[in-house]
C-alpha cells in the first residue's frame, strides 16, 4: 500500500509539470477571456448646478446651498427611466429605458456631504457604459442634454406683472461644463477568474502526475520492494510454497 511520502516523492519528481500547468492555466484563461468577452466602454460628462439670483454675496451663498441641496435629486433623475426614454427616442437606440438606465451612473464630485448632511458639491458627473465607443459618447451627451432641459423644466417660473421681482426662467438648472469627447475601454477585474484557473491547473496537474507515477510503478521505492520480498519469504528465509 503506497504511503503518503510515496505520493510526495512522485509529486516532487513532477514539480516542473505542476508549476508549468499552474502558470499556464491562468494565461490561457486570460487569453480566452480577451477573445470571447464583449468589450465595454464608458464616457462621461460634467454638469454644474446653478441657481438663479443676483450677483450679491448673500445671493451667491444662498445659491450655492440651493445648488448643493438639489444634487441628490439630479443624481436620481439622471439614472431614471424617464431620462433614458427621452434619450432613446432622440437617438433611436435599440434599448429599453430600463436597459439604458442600468448603464447610467451619476454622482456629484468631489463626493462628500457637509456637516448638515447636504452634498458638498454642485458638480455632477454622469457616466454611460456601452459596447460601442462612438455610440457611448453620443448617448451620454444626449442624455446630458435631456437632463439639463428637464432640470430647467421642473423649476420653471414665470413672473406675474404684479410680482416684485420680474424673472421668467428656471429657478435652478444644470448646465454643461465638460461634454464627452472620448470613450475609455472598461478593464474588468478578472482576478477571481485567474485564481480559479490557477487552482484548476494545479489540481489537474497533481492528479495527472500521480496517475502517471502510479502507472509507471514509481510508488515501488526500494523500501517497498524489500517489504514485498519479505512478504513472500518465511521468517527463516525460505520461500513460501
Amino acid at each position: 500500500m503506497p504511503r503518503a511520502r510515496d505520493y510526495l516523492t512522485i509529486l516532487a519528481k513532477g514539480w516542473i509539470v505542476i508549476l508549468v500547468a499552474t502558470l499556464l492555466a491562468p494565461a490561457a484563461a486570460f487569453g480566452l477571456h480577451k477573445l470571447t468577452a464583449e468589450r465595454s466602454y464608458t464616457a462621461s460628462v460634467l454638469l454644474f448646478a446653478q441657481v438663479a439670483g443676483d450677483p450679491g454675496t448673500y445671493s451667491a451663498y444662498a445659491g450655492g446651498i440651493g445648488a448643493n441641496s438639489r444634487m441628490s435629486t439630479y443624481v436620481s433623475l439622471a439614472q431614471s427611466t424617464v431620462i433614458s426614454e427621452r434619450t432613446i427616442e432622440t437617438l433611436g437606440l435599440p434599448l429599453t429605458p430600463s436597459e439604458l438606465a442600468a448603464n447610467v451612473t451619476a454622482a456629484w464630485e468631489p463626493y462628500g456631504v457637509s456637516r448638515f448632511g447636504r452634498p458638498s458639491s454642485a458638480l455632477l458627473r454622469v457616466k454611460v457604459t456601452g459596447t460601442d465607443p462612438q455610440t457611448t459618447i453620443d448617448t451620454v451627451n444626449t442624455l446630458a442634454s435631456v437632463l439639463m432641459k428637464m432640470s430647467g423644466e421642473l423649476e420653471w417660473i414665470e413672473a406675474k406683472p404684479t410680482d416684485p421681482i420680474q424673472y421668467t426662467g428656471p429657478v435652478a438648472e444644470l448646465v454643461a461644463v465638460d461634454p464627452a469627447t472620448v470613450a475609455h475601454e472598461v478593464q474588468p477585474d478578472i482576478t477571481n477568474i485567474l485564481l480559479v484557473a490557477a487552482g484548476v491547473g494545479f489540481a489537474l496537474s497533481v492528479v495527472l502526475v500521480l496517475a502517471f507515477g502510479l502507472a509507471r510503478d514509481e510508488v515501488l521505492t526500494p523500501g517497498q520492494l524489500r517489504q514485498v520480498a519479505n512478504s513472500f519469504t518465511s521468517p527463516s528465509g525460505d520461500a513460501r510454497s
